[in-house]
């Protein structure tokens, strides 16, 4: 005899932050592309003519926003439900996000300067690069955040 209905059992882990996931895959895939493209063009293009740089992956910020954001990619994507992986994840993500933030906000801070002898100026690319960079730190930052908040109302081992 049952006088009361048994409570119900879930056996798989939560994926409270699956959207912080797709906000994570979504942001370093659009600044590896925006890395792929010029991130400078000639100011004045009616009297120079329309003249882009070279990719942004052949600059230092540009290379670091290509490698970062495909390697907290490939760390999310890799990343397991145990707390051990989130752990040692998470943090890193965390970190590598924070660097490349930093190189990507001196480099556009210290200006586009000039391109083949003219002044140069930016392009939709390096916006956009710098969007996803912001987006990728908010992920990351929100997931390490879900992971601390989770760890603190678990059992301490």
């Amino acid at each position: 005899m049952l006088f009361a209905e048994p409570a119900p059992r879930s056996f798989g882990p939560r994926r409270g932050g699956a959207a912080w996931a797709a906000v994570l895959f979504v942001a370093a895939a659009t600044a590896a592309a925006a890395a792929c493209q010029p991130w400078l063009r000639v100011r004045f293009d009616r009297l120079f003519g329309e003249l882009f740089g070279p990719p942004a992956w052949q600059s230092s910020a540009g290379f670091t926003c290509l490698c970062t954001s495909a390697l907290v990619a490939v760390m999310a994507a890799a990343e397991t439900g145990t707390a051990s992986s989130r752990s040692a994840t998470r943090p890193a993500s965390l970190m590598l996000t924070v660097i490349m933030a930093c190189v990507v906000t001196a480099h556009l801070l210290r200006g586009p300067g000039m391109l083949r002898g003219v002044s140069a100026a930016w392009t939709v690319s390096a916006h956009v690069g710098a969007a996803a960079t912001a987006a990728l730190v908010a992920a990351c930052a929100a997931r390490f955040g879900e992971h601390r908040r989770r760890g603190a109302a678990g059992p301490r081992g």
